[in-house]
């Protein structure tokens, strides 16, 4: 009887713990999402980059891809088009793609978040 009550209580905290691990996780995707659609596109990249640190969703990586691109074409000198060439904006659509093959900016909601 004791075991099952230790168990029990162990298992309880463990849910407690993890529960605002992942509403964090969740507000970054979400901060990043936002600033993606108000063109903040370095703010998108910082949240993004921390959401897909701890876990690697393909649709936060595409959007990260895509926010890391706009960084990178704005901040480039006049007249230099080769912006997807930038290998860590090809490394963010890779992943997304290897997780998700069927992940695209139509299977993206941006209106509606996770």
């Amino acid at each position: 009887m004791k075991k099952t009550a230790v168990l029990f209580f162990a298992v309880l905290v463990a849910v407690l713990f993890s529960v605002p691990a992942l509403y964090a996780q969740d507000e970054l995707f979400e901060k990043g999402r936002r600033a993606y659609l108000k063109k903040d596109y370095r703010t998108a990249v910082k949240y993004l980059s921390e959401y897909v640190a701890q876990k690697p969703d393909p649709e936060a990586l595409y959007l990260l891809g895509y926010a890391n691109y706009e960084v990178k074409r704005k901040g480039s000198p006049k007249g230099k088009k080769n912006f997807w060439g930038d290998t860590e904006t090809a490394e963010y659509f890779r992943e997304a793609y290897l997780i998700d093959p069927k992940v695209s900016a139509k299977s993206i909601d941006l209106k509606k978040g996770k």
